[in-house]
């Protein structure tokens, strides 16, 4: 019977200590942000207050990409007081990514709670490849096949040059569907007896700088085993 006690004793003094455990509270922890063509970087801002009865103390916090930083207002504190209100910023270099990401910061606090907070960013493509990869299987027929290169209604942008890193292999030439809006890009390989790889470079006359060169790539792969029946 004291052994009982003596546990009831000790979750009622655990269940205290959460009780009053310093915590902080997030209005959202998702933030969703489209990119202009010619941004370069992006700010979230998370807002927190510290919700419990004692002091909230961040132990950690860290952006699990080189391309993400996190930073904490007020300088960087560390311990909120009851009732303070802070933010924690994250700074987003978009680089010449498309397409969009969700990019995570991590907040440890001192007692062990962890929060996550997700910055989905977008960033717009003024011309999309499909598909983004033409493959051939080794030994196959030698056929041609084409990407089809769409223009954003956005703007109307002309393709100035294609090249290639395997030109030898891969051959290709470029057919105008509607200009600077619809295109479509021929490739044939010389043969497939052997694997191969190659990188289509594709540059635009766009006046954004990140939005001028584009890849595809073309691929001759081993051929996929046959099912067993």
């Amino acid at each position: 019977m004291k052994n009982c006690r003596g546990l009831a004793f000790l979750a009622s003094l655990l269940t205290s200590s959460l009780a009053i455990a310093g915590e902080i509270t997030f209005d959202t922890k998702l933030i969703e942000m489209t990119a202009d063509f010619e941004q370069e970087t992006l700010e979230a801002d998370f807002a927190f207050e510290s919700t419990g009865e004692d002091a909230a103390v961040i132990k950690r916090f860290e952006a699990a990409c080189s391309c993400l930083e996190a930073q904490i207002s007020d300088g960087g504190r560390l311990k909120w007081e009851p009732g303070e209100k802070g933010t924690i910023k994250g700074l987003f270099k978009v680089g010449n990514l498309r397409g969009t990401f969700d990019k995570e910061i991590t907040i440890l606090m001192a007692d062990g709670e962890e929060h996550t907070l997700t910055v989905r960013m977008t960033m717009p493509e003024l011309l999309t490849i499909e598909p983004k990869t033409l493959k051939w299987e080794e030994g196959a027929e030698v056929v041609k096949k084409s990407f089809d290169i769409t223009l954003s209604e956005e703007e109307a942008i002309k393709i100035l040059s294609i090249s290639g890193t395997n030109e030898e292999k891969f051959s290709s030439k470029l057919e105008t569907v509607e200009e600077g809006k619809k295109y479509r890009l021929w490739v044939t390989p010389s043969d497939t007896e052997v694997r191969g790889f190659g990188l289509l470079r594709i540059v635009t006359d766009c006046k954004y700088k990140k939005h001028k060169n584009y890849q595809a790539f073309a691929v001759i792969t081993k051929p996929k085993a046959a099912k067993s029946p």
